[in-house]
Parts: C-alpha cells; structure tokens; sequence
C-alpha cells in the first residue's frame, strides 16, 4: 500500500519479512507431533513470526497448540457453516433446540485462540504493543538499579539523604 502511494517521506520502505527473510524461518522447526491442517497452518503462519522475531525455538511448542488449535477450529466453523449452531429434538413436551455441540467446541476454542494471539502478536494491537515496548527498551534496562548509586547515610534521623540523581524518579530507591 505504502509502494502505490509513493514515498513523500523519501524513507525506505520496509518489505514483506518474509519475502525479505527467506530462509529465517527454517531455523524453527515444528514439534514432531503437530500433523495435518496445523501444521498447514504453521507452515502458513510461523515464517513471518520468526522474520518479525515474535517466534523463536522455546515457543515451538506452544505456537503448535495454537496451529492445532486454529485447524480445530476451522473444522468447527465448516461444520457449523453446513449444519447451522441449532438442531431440533422431539421430546415428550414438543421439539426443543438446543445448540450444536460444534457451536460450543468452536467457541470455547475461540476464546483460548483470542488469548493466544495476543500473547504471539497476531492481532494489530498487540503487535503494536508488543514493537512499541522494544522500541522503548534501552540497553540495561532488565536491571531497574543499574546506573544508580545507593543513597547515602542519612543527614539525620528524621529526614532521608537522597542523591540529586534519584529526585523525581518513580523507579529506583523507595523513598
């Protein structure tokens, strides 16, 4: 999109990561039990998650859950799509409808699908969340004390000596 409306900026425009990247992804491999329509799936998606570096070799195994997962859940959707989310019974009383279990399956999978996607970036605002927090990120910045000094000895028993460094900082010293 960026490309069709040209560059007013005159920055470089990023590219597909993927199509840049290559061979990125075939540094994660799937685990050996993930089969069939999720590991299509994977196959579809982890690619530009590793490029994106959202997906690395520790999460292999979670991300397959959601790949299997995700295949359930089409299965559950073409199901209902060709079945409807109601069937009809003939009880003592009359008919009764009641919900397709596929109805619930899907939408008990749909919820663990949501939770999942915020946590691998797959959906605009955690990805967004996700590269604004790297982008704020300074070197150090896993050590909430580095770079700062300890206080010094108390002037007096009733009022704390606090380096200049420290005054109007939220994180750090508890004064």
């Amino acid at each position: 999109m960026k490309a069709a409306k040209g560059n007013p900026g005159r920055r470089k425009i990023g590219s597909d990561p993927v199509e840049a990247g290559g061979a990125v992804a075939s540094s994660i491999t799937h685990p050996t039990w993930l089969k069939g329509p999720g590991l299509k799936i994977w196959k579809k998606i982890a690619p530009r998650l590793v490029a994106l570096k959202l997906l690395t070799q520790t999460d292999a195994d979670t991300f397959a859950r959601y790949c299997r997962n995700y295949a359930r859940w089409l299965s559950m959707q073409t199901r209902l799509d060709d079945m409807g989310e109601i069937y009809e019974i003939e009880t003592a009383s009359g008919t009764v409808r009641r919900a397709d279990p596929a109805y619930m399956i899907a939408d008990r999978l749909e919820r663990q699908l949501v939770s999942a996607e915020s946590v691998f970036g797959l959906n605009p605002a955690e990805r967004q969340r996700i590269f604004a927090a790297r982008a704020a990120k300074t070197p150090g910045a896993d050590d909430l004390f580095r770079g700062q000094t300890m206080p010094a000895a108390p002037a007096s028993p009733t009022q704390p000596s606090v380096p200049a460094s420290t005054h109007g900082k939220t994180i750090g010293f508890l004064q």
